[in-house]
């Protein structure tokens, strides 16, 4: 919630939320002298503000002189007139400009004072709390600002956005957390088979048998993720449990119903205390096993290492690396998958920006090493994942928490290591993959949401056998605790 320099007066507000200054100034003499009080007692440290600022300028280098001046002749104007409510809020909104938080928040208490329970002032005061990290004292603000009846939808709609971080932060520092998933799905190509009747062997073309071919059914989805954060020092440092699961079952292909298990622990590292703000550094044991119609048929294991921190105000970087040991152990009748048993390596970088209130997106490019036991199984695979979202007023339901709609997309290339001789002797397998998702979220009710998505996949290769695609649609009703 940064300030746009408008004066206070010629702020929008709604009928009954924003205070008016002329109501401001007929302010009884005992409110007044407590003001002046309050503000005489942090005029000190406001004023050596003036001189060191808590975080870098949200403004170009070459504005800050010219706003720092404005700043100064604002706050000696607030020295002479503490009741000034005009350019008590201009000082607040120029001292976050300029990245002298402190001062802002000093100045917004002191106009607390003077009109508490006022929704404006609550949300700029709870939201320079938030960037400081300071959590519990925002969201004790914040919940004052969603309680009230007069508060307008556009502004609960930046509350619930703050709140979703916050409540996020408070597991992060400890304590157990999950969420439960239950949904259905439709594919047009459950069994991911090639589009065509008919492929190409060396050369010759072999007809698919009718189980081979492109399938459509509809399946189940049941997955659970838990997770318990300990703490372990006064830095923030937590030691990291998480155990998710995940079943699907479908009504026609019974044998493509499969179950997944994933144990990770290790620790989650708070870097502030080596100078990178609101860092974190994660090191992650995993475990995995998955079984296919009722049988075994992959475990794995391996190590992953992840640093998260912010870049700027709006925004976030994400650099992951992670290496997994893949044992393929199927039944009999798929006993070809054996051949896929060997080590994945993957590196991804992601960044996060929020564009405003409502928009956000996301730029994601990633590299996959795969080894197998044979060489035609091995590949390369670079991939580059895109993601916007946007929150808007609920469609349905008066003072509904608000909808999210995001679109995704994902491009990779797969280069195969050599070629399948079954297929061909001489050309390895090339697939170029396009994914497209788009999934609308709709809250139940805080902590219930309901997910309506659809998607289209596109694998072109040049081996038949890999050549399909698949559009499916679906639902999840998602309960977190």
């Amino acid at each position: 919630m940064q300030g746009n320099g408008v004066s206070w007066k010629n702020k929008r507000r709604p009928q009954g939320v924003m205070v008016e200054p002329q109501a401001l100034h007929r302010g009884d003499a005992r409110m007044g002298l407590a003001a002046a009080v309050l503000w005489l007692a942090a005029a000190g440290g406001a004023h050596a503000q003036h001189r060191a600022y808590n975080l870098p300028p949200a403004i170009p280098e070459a504005q800050v002189q010219q706003v720092e001046a404005e700043r100064r002749a604002l706050f000696q104007k607030i020295q002479d007139n503490p009741a000034d409510m005009d350019a008590s809020f201009a000082y607040a909104v120029l001292s976050t400009r300029l990245g002298d938080y402190e001062a802002a928040i000093a100045t917004y208490e002191r106009m607390l004072v003077q009109r508490p329970e006022t929704p404006r002032l609550q949300l700029e005061l709870a939201a320079l709390y938030f960037r400081l990290g300071a959590y519990a004292p925002a969201r004790l603000l914040f919940d004052k600002v969603r309680e009230r009846a007069d508060t307008p939808p556009e502004v609960l709609r930046k509350v619930e956005s703050y709140m979703v971080v916050v409540d996020a932060k408070a597991k992060d520092l400890g304590g157990f957390s999950g969420r439960v998933n239950i949904g259905a799905r439709y594919d047009d190509n459950a069994n991911a088979a090639p589009d065509a009747n008919t492929i190409s062997l060396n050369g010759i073309d072999f007809e698919l048998a009718p189980g081979s071919r492109a399938a459509s059914d509809i399946s189940g989805q049941l997955s659970a993720q838990l997770r318990y954060r300990q703490p372990v020092s006064h830095h923030g440092d937590v030691v990291d449990f998480a155990l998710s699961g995940a079943a699907s079952r479908y009504r026609e292909l019974g044998h493509l119903g499969s179950d997944v298990m994933d144990l990770r622990i290790g620790p989650d590292l708070a870097l502030n205390r080596w100078g990178m703000r609101d860092g974190r550094l994660s090191l992650t044991a995993g475990f995995a096993q998955t079984w296919l119609d009722g049988a075994r048929y992959m475990r794995s294991s391996g190590l992953a290492a992840s640093l998260r921190r912010p870049a700027g105000r709006e925004a976030a970087i994400g650099v992951g690396l992670d290496w997994r040991d893949e044992r393929y152990t199927p039944a009999a009748a798929y006993a070809s998958a054996r051949d896929f048993s060997g080590d994945r390596y993957r590196g991804t970088f992601s960044y996060t920006r929020q564009m405003g209130n409502d928009w956000q997106w996301m730029v994601s490019p990633a590299l996959e090493r795969r080894t197998a036991r044979v060489d035609y199984n091995a590949y390369w695979e670079p991939q580059l994942s895109l993601g916007l979202s946007y929150r808007y007023p609920a469609l349905i339901g008066s003072g509904s928490q608000p909808w999210t709609l995001a679109i995704t997309s994902q491009v990779s290339r797969r280069s195969s290591d050599a070629p399948m001789p079954v297929v061909s002797r001489t050309r390895k397998q090339r697939g170029d993959e396009v994914l497209l998702q788009a999934v609308q979220s709709i809250p139940l009710r805080r902590n219930l949401e309901l997910q309506l998505y659809a998607g289209y996949r596109r694998v072109a290769s040049n081996y038949d056998l890999r050549d399909y695609s698949n559009g499916y649609t679906g639902f999840t009703l998602s309960q977190g605790f």
